[in-house]
């Protein structure tokens, strides 16, 4: 039986030299938190990295760069080799041939405040889900709350997507809709049970929305750890970024996760700005690409994405741990509905002739209607 406590899996593309700190802050933390060097290991999934030099002096190197070294031969860091060039994709490979009874996913360029592992993996414990770190950003010391990203707002109607907010409901863990996943934690088991993040994924966003979704969707549960304190130390990808391929996630995630009226309304709001046949083309695909998902999801799902935008669990759930609650969920209707008023005419024909629309149009006027963004009245 393995002796592994804890994998964490780190996708990076061409992130010399921000790897070989993030690798030792990882172990170092992980030796302040008292836990045995032995029981734990680190796997990097080189993401289809092209920033080979040689010879590796001063700044430059390879994104394997600690591949033939000591940590390498004592099993403590393991590299794998990842062709397609999408980080989701990345971690479902490293979770695939992890050891340890934790997962940990960390990006690659982080550095981590002792404690960090300690508190994260006993909220992981207690929350019997996935649980967050709390993310600081490069240059901040020490670490305030104010400066802190503990949560995703979760905004829906224009688009399908979080935005980092600073709000701290409590001094121990608490749930949250969603987070950013540059430091998140998870029993193996259940990630595998789970299914992991999406199978196809272009380039980065969506995926995170999509498992963190897909566990409230699953009975499960985020959660974010304000004792657990990563840093954040750089912001650039390392890679080309075309914003063709995060449509195409969003659809892709939108369809597998069973919530067709908010990706329906992505998509003609997608189209204000034109190009049909690469939006119908991309549309069309995401289809084929997630139909056996979207077919295990509502096999296994215990509600569905509207269930989960009515009951808004966390909500529920922090006021039971914590005696208050912050929604974090904002409806973007009202307002868009005045930006189609100015689209061509042919999408403004589209929606108006959408039955999805406009059964999406009632559930948000008689179940979200006080999360709407700038709603005054009652529909």
């Amino acid at each position: 039986m393995s002796h592994i406590k804890l994998s964490v899996v780190i996708p990076a593309r061409n992130e010399f030299p921000n790897l070989p700190h993030t690798i030792y802050s990882i172990l170092h933390c992980w030796e302040s938190d008292g836990y045995d060097p032995k029981e734990i290991e680190i796997i990097v999934v080189n993401n289809c990295s092209d920033d080979e030099k040689s010879p590796q002096k001063g700044t430059g190197g390879t994104t394997d760069y600690l591949m033939p070294r000591g940590m390498y031969f004592n099993a403590t860091l393991r590299v794998i080799y990842d062709p397609i060039a999408g980080n989701h994709s990345a971690r479902n490979k490293g979770a695939n041939i992890a050891r340890g009874e934790y997962l940990f996913f960390s990006d690659a360029h982080m550095a981590y405040k002792p404690g960090f592992f300690k508190s994260i993996l006993r909220a992981v414990d207690e929350s019997g889900g996935i649980v967050h770190g709390v993310i600081q950003w490069m240059g901040a010391y020490p670490p305030t709350e104010s400066g802190g990203g503990h949560q995703y707002s979760i905004k829906l109607g224009e688009e399908i997507k979080g935005t980092w907010n600073n709000y701290k409901l409590a001094d121990t863990w608490f749930y949250i809709p969603a987070q950013g996943h540059c430091s998140v934690a998870v029993k193996r088991g259940q990630f595998m049970a789970f299914g992991g993040y999406p199978k196809i994924h272009r380039t980065y966003g969506g995926g995170e929305f999509y498992l963190n979704m897909k566990w409230w969707m699953f009975g499960s549960t985020v959660a974010v750890d304000p004792n657990a304190i990563g840093y954040h130390l750089a912001s650039g990808r390392g890679y080309t970024y075309n914003h063709d391929d995060y449509i195409h996630n969003v659809f892709n995630i939108g369809k597998a996760l069973g919530m067709y009226d908010w990706v329906e309304r992505f998509k003609i709001n997608t189209l204000r700005r034109g190009r049909q046949e690469v939006i119908d083309k991309m549309w069309n695909e995401a289809d084929k690409e997630t139909l056996s998902d979207q077919r295990w999801i509502r096999k296994h799902r215990k509600y569905t994405f509207n269930d989960i935008l009515k009951m808004r669990p966390w909500d529920v759930m922090n006021d039971t741990r914590h005696g208050k609650h912050y929604s974090g969920v904002v409806i973007f209707h009202d307002t868009w509905l005045d930006l189609l008023s100015q689209a061509p005419q042919y999408v403004q024909d589209i929606y108006n002739n959408s039955k999805t629309q406009k059964t999406l149009a009632r559930f948000i006027d008689e179940e979200l209607s006080e999360i709407v963004y700038k709603r005054k009245t009652p529909a």
